[in-house]
């Protein structure tokens, strides 16, 4: 045990109660009421998020534009882009929280 385990608890549970937080569990909220939209989102996510990973430079922004254009149709409907808007948005807040915890640790 870390000795600290209630104050990341409180801090998990602020962050939970975050209206960026709040918003995106409503707009996944919305779209898993279809699930079949709801899966084509998720197959998106993850062709993006592989893409992402193994792609770099122009080959990667070649890869986007066109991976874009070939979901034009799914990210064209109000749900799905407030979804991503809000997943966005969470990632944002997550990567503030490590930024600021790693450089308040000197951590190099």
């Amino acid at each position: 045990m870390l000795g600290f385990e209630k104050e990341i608890e409180d801090f998990t549970q602020t962050v939970c109660e975050t209206p960026i937080y709040l918003n995106f569990i409503e707009k996944k909220r919305i779209l898993k009421m279809d699930e079949e939209l709801w899966n084509q989102v998720a197959e998106y996510r993850k062709k993006k998020f592989d893409m992402q990973a193994l792609l770099s430079g122009d080959e990667m922004f070649n890869r986007t534009e066109a991976f874009e254009r070939e979901y034009e149709w799914l990210l064209s409907d109000i749900r799905v882009a407030e979804f991503l808007d809000a997943e966005l948005a969470v990632c944002r807040l997550l990567q503030k929280i490590s930024t600021s915890l790693i450089m308040a640790l000197d951590f190099e």
